[in-house]
């Protein structure tokens, strides 16, 4: 089967580089921005498979997680302390109580609860791939995933703590004093923590998908409804926003003069971007999402107003591309949408038995759980505490989980205790 020519997507491409262009010509230098692409050491993953035939196309592949330089310490640190609930200032709320990998690496709720049941303003992101965004959060106000890292730590909403408090907290903890001293050598500050974090962050990437596996190998086919969809994705200009490695997550879009859009969802208010630059030009401008594992995201957009796929893609139709789409339309792009879902966790491991599971779990995190160079199974208590939760938790939520899908139920699973289901 024949890839999606470049010269296919070569004028929506262009209209929107050329649109991009002449919005940005007058705006100011973001010196805050420019400050942090000097200082930066490392390329942005963003950047990655630069070299891979399909780099220019509108779909470029992601590669395997294990051809990235990874610092195991890092992400072992970081892994410890994304499930470590006493981050937060009543000891009830860790990272992965929002982002759940039986859930997309979100939460299933339209908005997320922080400490003391506090709903946050948007939508959880996923956590999935999104070390290749080019900013983080909705409103882009954090450059990398270092910044964002800390950033729920001290939010009132999230986990509410005090960012020196929690230095203190972790240096008095002879543990994680002993290991940041291993692992930076400056030991532990905010910094090092933020990025900690970042690593773990960094390993929930997810290439496991079908059309990921499609754009990687040319002998590798998909299902004619989803070579239709992409199709009519690439038609009604959809990839002129969703386009690149992560497929979004690399641009801002404003919804402020879609009055279509406006009346749909719940929350027209959020000033998005603005309120990091304060310039009426980003009023109601947001990051555009990426589209990798959205299927498993539910509910949509930065409120969460829009329950299912099939609404977000129809309404996506009507107040973007400017139609109306019919049925098949909808049915063929969600197809499309569907097949860039990280094949394990859409199968929410159904009906795997506890030790195929787990060999499954390896397989999809290589640098951490597998053994390393012959010297045995990786050690440290949360690893032990997850892989010994795999039985019947596991299996009940992802029977959830899949249930809720079947269905395509109206209503996102609330999930009451997210302590219970660890992310992976």
């Amino acid at each position: 089967m024949n890839r999606l020519p470049i010269k296919h997507i070569g004028c929506v491409m262009l209209a929107a580089l050329t649109f991009s262009t002449s919005v940005q010509a007058n705006d100011q230098v973001d010196a805050e921005y420019l400050a942090f692409l000097n200082a930066r050491g490392e390329a942005p993953w963003i950047n990655s498979n630069a070299n891979h035939p399909l780099a220019n196309d509108a779909f470029r592949p992601i590669p395997s997680l294990a051809g990235f330089a990874a610092n195991t310490q890092k992400r072992d640190l970081g892994f410890a302390l994304f499930h470590d609930a006493s981050l937060s200032s009543n000891g009830t709320v860790a990272c992965n109580s929002c982002h759940e990998g039986m859930a997309g690496g979100a939460d299933g709720r339209t908005l997320p609860r922080g400490i003391g049941g506090a709903l946050g303003e948007r939508n959880t992101p996923t956590i999935f791939n999104s070390a290749f965004n080019f900013r983080q959060f909705w409103d882009g106000r954090a450059f990398d995933l270092d910044a964002q890292a800390l950033a729920p730590l001290t939010n009132p909403l999230e986990m509410g703590h005090d960012l020196n408090l929690i230095l203190a907290r972790l240096k008095s903890n002879d543990d994680y004093a002993t290991k940041f001293a291993e692992t930076y050598p400056d030991g532990l500050t905010a910094k090092n923590l933020g990025n900690a974090l970042a690593q773990h962050a960094k390993d929930m990437t997810r290439t496991d998908s079908p059309f990921n596996a499609y754009l990687n190998d040319s002998s590798t086919t998909v299902p004619e409804n989803v070579q239709r969809g992409q199709r009519r994705f690439v038609d009604l200009g959809c990839v002129s926003c969703h386009n690149g490695i992560n497929l979004g997550g690399n641009s801002y879009q404003p919804v402020a003069s879609n009055e279509t859009f406006l009346q749909a969802i719940s929350n027209s208010h959020d000033l998005g971007l603005y309120s990091r630059t304060n310039r009426d030009s980003d009023k109601q401008v947001f990051k555009v999402p990426a589209l990798h594992n959205v299927a498993l995201t539910a509910p949509y957009f930065h409120d969460g107003s829009v329950a299912t796929l099939k609404e977000a893609v129809a309404l996506m139709g009507q107040s973007q591309a400017g139609r109306t789409l019919d049925p098949e339309d909808v049915n063929d792009i969600t197809a499309f949408l569907e097949s860039l879902s990280s094949e394990f966790f859409a199968g929410m491991g159904q009906g795997m038995s506890q030790e195929n599971m787990q060999n499954s779990m390896r397989q999809q995190m290589p640098d951490r759980m597998q053994q390393r160079g012959g010297a045995g199974p990786m050690s440290g208590d949360n690893h032990q505490r997850m892989m010994q939760m795999q039985g019947n938790d596991h299996q009940q939520h992802m029977q959830q989980m899949r249930s809720m899908q079947n269905q395509q139920t109206d209503q996102p699973m609330d999930h009451a205790d997210h302590s219970q289901h660890e992310e992976h």
